[in-house]
């Protein structure tokens, strides 16, 4: 699919003229950005509207594209949480609707073209207040890579309003239990594009996408113990990472993409061990007779926070790694873990047992006190979205099976992402997968 940015170095001739007949027909050049703070508490959704794209040759195949394409766009939108998406039945979903008569701050306007099995899509976002033009792409590729253009196009919006990127390229792993076999599976930000990575015929835990989006670390018991295993998203191609005596399990990435915390017991009780890519235990990071597992680091690269029974229950710790000081980090409950530290460095999601169920918490990583965010059905597994705003779980509420879905960091908004097969668990949020990967 390519893609090409209107009005910048290295567009083409094309692109260029069409921006200038852009810019002739929308107003003057936009002002000097000012991004709004979508961390600020007070932050209410921004208004924005996305019409039906004008289909350049009228042809059915060119409307049902345009609106498919504008109802995908709108959805990414919403799932940020940062907008507000005008419903097009309002106003007909035509982008020469009386604009006056709604309150609009942002609009976007487009068209595409179908030729053959080849889809062109113009996507122009303009500041409804002022009228300056403020970001374009064009897009061409397959019919199939819709969906994939408006993914795109959203991040477009998202970094032109708020200055920062969004999720809508970004790929979610999971193990899906199917027949009695649990495989790992991995799909878009959205649910969407489900596509099958494991074929062990067994049990399959713990995926974790790797920092670059490359790599899919995992446990498999295929061969009846449990290893942990290592797939080439870009290839294809999988290889055993470490099989020793005892367990192998819990893969974390190290920030740097190069290294993994994995739990080991192959010199007693569990204990965290550091590894590299090629399965060798450069430092072993716990010690004990306690046991030590669910590992995951902190984005400095310098901290790590896992579960150990050492007080006597299971409680979330974090470790220096330079100096070795251990800190108990939760206090609240008897029964505390599967930590995952924020990319945003400030907050630690982990699962609690509340009354017999679980369910999911934040805290501060320095020490606090916790937040409960779920309630409904039994939650577990929280994951982070890379850029640390919402978080992915998994439940009970749909049905009694387990299903995944996603809420605000706050624990806003929670809805159903994902339900397949006979159950969706241990979710892992990771980014773009790498070019060339799937």
């Amino acid at each position: 699919m390519g893609m090409k940015r209107f009005g910048r170095p290295g567009a083409s001739l094309a692109a260029v003229l069409f921006f200038a007949v852009l810019w002739t027909g929308w107003g003057a050049p936009a002002r000097a950005r000012v991004y709004i703070d979508i961390t600020s508490p007070y932050l209410k959704q921004i208004p924005i509207a996305v019409p039906y794209l004008l289909p350049e040759s009228g042809s059915a195949e060119e409307a049902a594209a345009g609106r498919r394409l504008a109802r995908i766009l709108s959805d990414d939108l919403a799932f940020h949480g940062v907008f507000s998406v005008l419903d097009p039945a309002v106003y007909g979903g035509r982008p020469d609707a009386d604009w006056s008569r709604f309150r609009v701050d942002y609009l976007v306007k487009g068209s595409v073209r179908v030729t053959g099995e080849t889809l062109v899509a113009e996507l122009r976002l303009f500041d409804q207040a002022t009228g300056d033009f403020m970001d374009g792409r064009r897009y061409t590729g397959r019919t199939a890579d819709l969906r994939t253009m408006a993914h795109r196009f959203c991040d477009v919006v998202l970094r032109a309003v708020t200055g920062e990127g969004g999720v809508s390229l970004s790929r979610i792993a999971a193990v899906i239990t199917m027949n009695g076999a649990k495989e790992v599976y991995t799909a878009d930000f959205d649910g969407y594009g489900l596509r099958r990575e494991t074929f062990d015929r067994g049990i399959t835990v713990s995926p974790r996408l790797s920092p670059d989006g490359r790599y899919l670390a995992y446990t498999s018991y295929r061969t009846g113990r449990p290893a942990l295993y290592l797939k080439d998203l870009q290839t294809g191609k999988t290889r055993r990472l470490a099989a020793f005596d005892g367990l192998n399990i819990a893969p974390a990435w190290h920030p740097d993409g190069r290294r993994l915390a994995v739990t080991l017991s192959k010199d007693g009780s569990p204990d965290i061990y550091l590894m590299d890519l090629e399965g060798r235990v450069l430092r072993r990071l716990t010690w004990g007779p306690s046991i030590n597992v669910s590992p995951t680091w902190a984005p400095d690269g310098r901290r790590l926070a896992f579960v150990s029974d050492r007080g006597g229950s299971p409680q979330v710790y974090v470790l220096d790694t330079a100096s070795g000081e251990i800190r108990r980090l939760t206090y609240q409950g008897d029964y505390n873990t599967d930590p995952q530290w924020s990319p945003r460095g400030d907050r630690i999601a982990y699962v609690g047992r509340v009354e017999g169920t679980f369910q999911v918490f934040t805290i501060p990583a320095e020490g606090g006190d916790p937040v409960q965010l779920t309630t409904a059905g039994s939650n577990e597994n929280p994951a982070w979205s890379p850029d640390g705003r919402q978080i992915l779980f998994s439940s009970t509420r749909y049905g009694g099976r387990k299903a995944l879905y996603v809420m605000f960091a706050d624990g806003e908004f929670q809805r159903l992402l994902l339900t397949a097969g006979d159950g969706v668990a241990m979710p892992s949020w990771g980014p773009e997968a790498a070019p060339g990967g799937p």
